[in-house]
């Protein structure tokens, strides 16, 4: 999970935990494609926390390539203009703003059983 608001983080790294998830979570884009990059454990799911922050396309596909095309969750302000397909992101899903925390866990326990074949989180 990637997102510069410390407490949305906090907020969906606890719940995904409370459900059995396994969470890395980083504040930056940045640091995420600097893990990859050294080789770090490549994420069975990204979500990726657009708000108030400009990210450039280029590097939000670069880091979509470095963890295997993983399924990646953007979660978007009301109002965000990144436009996914454009950005060879087809297989991004999108969260617009407002949505609650649960929704956001729904998305992930949906994308897993995508990857995993099965209902249970690691």
């Amino acid at each position: 999970m990637i997102a510069a608001d410390w407490r949305f983080r906090a907020l969906v790294r606890a719940q995904l935990l409370e459900e059995g998830f396994q969470v890395r979570a980083l504040p930056a884009l940045e640091i995420a494609l600097s893990h990859l990059t050294a080789g770090g454990e490549r994420p069975g799911l990204i979500i990726l926390d657009t708000l108030g922050v400009e990210f450039d396309g280029q590097a939000v596909s670069e880091l979509w390539q470095l963890s295997a095309q993983a399924p990646l969750i953007l979660c978007q302000g009301a109002w965000s203009r990144m436009d996914v397909c454009q950005e060879g992101l087809a297989a991004a899903r999108v969260l617009r703003r407002p949505f609650r925390v649960g929704d956001l866990v729904e998305e992930v326990r949906r994308n897993w059983v995508c990857v995993k074949g099965d209902v249970v989180p690691r």
